[in-house]
């Protein structure tokens, strides 16, 4: 590579490391992802419902200080959450029209109130002030029926700590009877409502959570029923749910059973009874599960939420009361509920935990949208892209922090990669940066070690494999690591953040052969964790800014051209910068930076003045846990946008105006604990996609924006 093309590598990442594509018109994103939807709070309850009369149900959410409505846009996507009061901590939900005006309600219990709340529908999607019915004890799941047969529904809820549900009988105008208090079994978390010994009346089947039995209670009329009858359903039953699911036209049960990690399947014998329980796998404490065909053989299939695994089982009934083996999708949750959310006539599922629901189109076959995910090392937290062997495709490399290796995974160009090949570097990885480092035009690798404190050299050889690694000596706690020519000779050199414990970044002036001259350190600020480069006041000479985790700052520190650098200035973060990215947000050609809070839960956005200082601009509120930035044109309309990855499981994307205010950010789902992202196009479109690296590998993120 001549000293012209290093020249212009640098010039790239200076602009920003932007994909600025010819303006196409367009406000909008999308990718080949699940689309979450950030409610905030404990969602511990999702339904889905056609809350507003068009047709395409909606989704409301429990999540502990509201209710959360959020109306369909009629293709599977939703706008944002309304908040409906439903007392001080909504937990469980069920829908009805319980004041006969055909338009969807809804009951909500509250445990720590021991109320159940009533929500009605205005048919617009909106809803009345709620109306409370004290109760007692623990509220926990609401169902719904008609249990005294007078065409009104009722309401039967259970108490998470006590050995009884109460039932309210429905009076037809949104109120409710007095409750009546019923025995069933100890802790009864959950109530499903059928008719199982086809006499005409409501039955209930009541999960006991400490008895590890199912309750039957035999509706008579009235709104009585028999003395409840137990079989056993596994260990911590926390959910019940009804199915014909050996198809002889009898209801039979499906539980969750949260302790051994399992369904139960209890088939029914058309009486009031059931067979004895058989048991199928799905991933570790399975709190609730819906049922739905969704593979269209005419079977009923289960969807399973799984807190702890953070994934969501989906079994494919084999028509007979078995089920095939379990096959998982991500995100895990609390509640699961099962639509067509997109009007492809195919069941979708939403998920709701941890402050955010996220919709899982079907596919039709049993399988639902996943984000596709290929395989690296152990943690993979850090992924640059360059093309390695000379094929003019993207290629990925990928710094394993367990594994102290990179992997590199060559592309095939539309958007899918190869099996990995491995490189071993020093001990955990956790920056990788690109460049030609001995100008023989071959792409080579540079990758900071966090606890060698070194840096890692990898000499491209043009065919995608690496030289053995050359350890550059450093200090601290190697973090991040980028490139730039700081001294003007037109070879690249290297700078490094050195993290905890340290004020410094390092710089390595590069002698143009794979060599690099002994680390030069320039005062930054505390435990600095994140470097960028970029040209600050418009000398044509590269500077840099720094992200100090520890002093809750950002130092910018301007190039003399000579691989030396003026003394830092400091602009004011918040309180745990953890990355920053660079570009221009507001168009008028000077750089702006745009700084991730951990703790904050905000990216900063910081304008560059062009005379290397800044002044505040947007602060984004990007949901919790912001760890990582990076910026690119997602929707092609020549405006900088920003795609922020939050620890748990998503990425969100804003899109900029130009002016340098961005959108409300979009929420696209990854695997768990995404880590840091690049963005490029690997499908060859001509749009911007990303990669992200994750806790099971690197998901590719394909942007599907309509034209």
């Amino acid at each position: 590579m001549s000293k012209r093309t290093s020249l212009w590598a640098w010039a790239a990442l200076t602009a920003g490391q932007l994909l600025i594509a010819a303006a196409a018109d367009g406000q909008s994103v999308s990718f080949l992802a699940r689309h979450d939807y950030r409610v905030g709070g404990d969602t511990e309850s999702v339904v889905a419902a056609d809350f507003n009369g068009d047709g395409v149900p909606d989704l409301a959410v429990a999540n502990g200080h509201a209710v959360s409505v959020l109306l369909n846009n009629a293709d599977g996507t939703f706008q944002l959450p309304r908040d409906f009061d439903a007392g001080g901590d909504p937990a469980f939900l069920a829908v009805g029209d319980f004041n006969g005006d055909d338009v969807l309600d809804l009951a909500v219990s509250n445990p720590n109130g021991a109320e159940v709340w009533v929500l009605l529908g205005l048919g617009d999607g909106s809803f009345q002030p709620a109306q409370n019915v004290h109760l007692g004890g623990r509220p926990w799941s609401v169902a719904v029926g008609d249990f005294d047969g007078d065409g009104v529904l009722d309401l039967a809820v259970g108490d998470g700590l006590a050995s009884t549900l109460s039932l309210l009988l429905g009076n037809g105008d949104g109120t409710f009877q007095a409750p009546r208090s019923i025995v069933a079994g100890s802790r009864p978390r959950w109530i499903a409502v059928a008719d199982f010994n086809g006499d005409g009346w409501l039955d209930l089947a009541v999960a006991n959570y400490d008895t590890n039995e199912v309750s039957i209670l035999l509706g008579v009329g009235g709104g009585d029923f028999l003395s409840a009858r137990s079989f056993a359903a596994g260990s911590q039953p926390s959910c019940v749910t009804v199915g014909d699911f050996n198809g002889d036209g009898v209801p039979d049960l499906a539980l969750t059973a949260q302790a051994s990690g399992e369904v139960s399947i209890l088939l029914g014998n058309g009486d009031g009874s059931f067979q004895a329980r058989r048991s199928f796998r799905v991933g570790r404490y399975p709190w609730s599960l819906a049922v739905g065909d969704f593979n269209g053989d005419g079977r009923l299939d289960l969807a399973v939420a799984n807190w702890t695994d953070i994934s969501t089982s989906v079994l494919l009934g084999n028509g007979d009361g078995t089920f095939q083996e379990a096959r998982s999708f991500p995100p895990g949750s609390y509640s699961v509920a099962v639509g067509d959310l997109n009007g492809d006539g195919v069941p979708d599922l939403a998920t709701a935990g941890g402050g955010v629901v996220s919709v899982l189109p079907g596919n039709g076959d049993g399988t639902f949208l996943e984000t596709p995910t290929f395989r690296a090392g152990g943690a993979p937290l850090s992924v640059t892209l360059g093309d390695f062997n000379g094929d003019a495709i993207l290629d990925l490399a990928v710094a394993n922090f367990d594994s102290d290796n990179v992997s590199v995974l060559l592309g095939n160009g539309d958007g899918s990669f190869r099996e990995p090949s491995s490189f071993g570097v020093g001990n955990h990885p956790s920056s990788v940066a690109v460049g030609d480092f001995n100008g023989d035009g071959w792409l080579d690798l540079a990758v900071a070690n966090v606890s060698s404190h070194d840096v890692s050299l990898l000499l491209g050889r043009g065919d995608g494999t690496f030289l053995p690694a050359r350890s550059l000596a450093a200090s601290g706690f190697p973090q991040s690591v980028a490139v730039g020519d700081f001294n003007g000779d037109g070879w690249l050199d290297l700078v490094v953040a050195t993290g905890v414990a340290d004020y410094n970044v390092l710089v390595m002036l590069g002698n143009g052969d794979g060599s690099f001259q002994t680390a030069r350190a320039f005062r930054a600020g505390h435990d600095p964790r994140s470097v960028v480069v970029g040209d600050f006041n418009g000398d044509a000479i590269p500077d840099l800014a720094v992200a100090n985790y520890g002093s809750s700052d950002v130092s910018v520190l301007l190039g003399n051209g000579d691989g030396s650098f003026q003394p830092a200035r400091t602009f004011l973060a918040d309180l745990a910068p953890q990355c920053v990215a660079v570009g221009d947000f507001n168009g008028d050609g000077r750089l702006d930076l745009a700084v991730a809070d951990l703790y904050a839960d905000r990216i900063s956005i910081v304008l560059g003045i062009g005379d290397g200082t800044f002044r505040a601009g947007q602060d984004l509120s990007v949901g919790p846990r912001p760890f990582f930035v990076t910026v690119g044109d997602f929707n092609r309309d020549g405006f900088a946008d920003l795609a922020v990855l939050n620890v748990y499981s998503d990425v969100s994307v804003l899109l900029g105006d130009g002016n340098g205010r961005f959108q409300t950010g979009r929420l696209f789902g990854v695997g768990r604990f995404p880590n840091a992202a690049a963005v490029g196009d690997f499908n060859g479109d001509g749009w911007p996609d990303l990669v992200v690296p994750e806790d099971d590998g690197v998901s590719v993120l394909i942007n599907n924006t309509p034209p």
